[in-house]
């Protein structure tokens, strides 16, 4: 069948032998991967930074009442605190470490 992957042993290693136009398709979708792995990681550190601005803001409201008291049954405190919650929720662990990410492994 042509244009159908082969695999094949070169120097005792088995791999996969596929024509140039398929090859040069496949490296291209590993690119556009690559570029939207990288803005996903963007957005959730983008996410992160304002789910924590969203707690500071949220606390800031709730200690900002002028007799001393603290107002915690606000609705809009209510809810900064849950928009933030399900932020966090949305990011998992968090912020991206930086440097290279246990699925950049290096290919042989």
């Amino acid at each position: 069948m042509p244009g159908k992957p082969r695999q094949v042993v070169v120097d005792g290693k088995p791999m996969i032998a596929m024509p140039e136009k398929q090859f040069e398709s496949l490296m291209a979708m590993r690119r556009q991967l690559g570029s939207q792995t990288a803005k996903l990681r963007m957005l959730r550190d983008t996410l992160t930074d304002l789910s924590e601005f969203l707690d500071t803001v949220a606390e800031a409201l709730g200690t900002a009442d002028t007799d001393g008291s603290r107002e915690t049954s606000s609705p809009l405190i209510a809810e900064m605190r849950q928009r933030a919650r399900h932020a966090r929720g949305v990011t998992g662990s968090g912020r991206a470490p930086k440097g290279r990410h246990s699925s950049d492994r290096t290919r042989n």
